[in-house]
């Protein structure tokens, strides 16, 4: 392995690690005393505040203010609030079920509809595995669940088509991780956080500081900031292909995690589940991940 690979690779590894640890920090914290608007308000104030240098090195994209407003939207905070929201009410493990498994479904059916890319047989063999996953963990939370975790499903879907619609809309109009970082972090913090200030609850000021700085550090620094570097490094190393197969392992490690961070204990259907959708994932990213191939396969548009 050469050195950019093996760089790649602990990048990669970095992110999957990064992106486990956000669903089990958020579900922490919206079991916490602080509010989801508190939450998102660490995450983009801090998030915001160190991505003051990289403006001054990065040129602002040349894009409509609509299409910035959709990127600013859909990884924004309208992302997070369903995250932070879901995991008010359903576990960790449906939420890395729900959100990974039905992202590259959302994603798939914008990429058809929208930029008229046309799916191959393995990412529609895959998107109906990634289907049956989520399916199984929805009726499990009907079955046997707490009351009210399909509550929470609803918002991960939410959480997964704002992040769908995200990647799509950044690949499709050629934006690089650190315009679309500049351009979340920074309109975020210009307009979410002064409309939390003035009107969304909060309970900011009751809270104990180590819930505060656990969300302040992880979610604007780590998940929001560090996450967006590491995984434009990863893709570039490795291709996104295998980036992508990187990250189907997150809701296994976040089932992982979950259990000795916060004593969740899966169900048998939700285990089944991750390994229903985990294996969709990998069909959906099609022979040539197992072929090494580092770059995505082609994907031919229509029209």
């Amino acid at each position: 392995m050469n050195r950019d690979a093996a760089l790649g690779l602990l990048a990669s590894l970095g992110v999957l690690i990064i992106f486990s640890g956000f669903l089990v920090v958020s579900r922490f914290g919206a079991t916490s005393s602080l509010t989801v608007f508190d939450m998102a308000a660490l995450r983009f104030g801090v998030a915001g505040l160190c991505t003051i240098p990289v403006f001054f090195l990065v040129r602002w994209p040349r894009i409509p203010l609509w299409k910035a407003g959709v990127i600013a939207i859909t990884s924004g905070a309208p992302f997070t609030l369903f995250v932070f929201g879901g995991m008010s009410y359903a576990p960790v493990a449906h939420g890395g079920i729900v959100i990974n498994g039905a992202m590259p479904v959302f994603a798939s059916l914008l990429a058809w509809a929208v930029f008229g890319v046309r799916l191959s047989g393995w990412r529609i063999a895959g998107v109906l595995l990634i289907v049956l996953g989520v399916a199984a963990t929805g009726w499990d939370a009907l079955s046997f669940g707490e009351p009210g975790q399909w509550r929470g499903h609803l918002l991960f879907l939410g959480a997964a088509a704002c992040n769908a619609t995200f990647l799509t809309s950044v690949r499709g109009w050629g934006l690089t991780a650190f315009q679309s970082l500049i351009i979340v972090n920074g309109l975020n913090f210009l307009i979410y956080v002064p409309i939390w200030l003035l009107f969304l609850p909060s309970n900011l000021a009751l809270a104990p500081w180590p819930e505060i700085a656990l969300q302040a550090v992880y979610q604007g620094i780590v998940a929001a900031f560090f996450a967006a570097i590491l995984i434009a490094h990863a893709a570039r190393m490795l291709g996104g292909m295998r980036q992508a197969a990187m990250m189907s392992g997150a809701p296994a490690l976040a089932l992982l995690i979950a259990i000795p961070a916060l004593g969740e204990i899966p169900s048998p259907i939700s285990i089944l589940g991750v390994c229903v959708v985990m294996a969709g994932i990998l069909v959906a990213l099609g022979p040539g991940l197992l072929s090494g191939s580092a770059s995505p396969e082609r994907e031919t548009r229509t029209g």
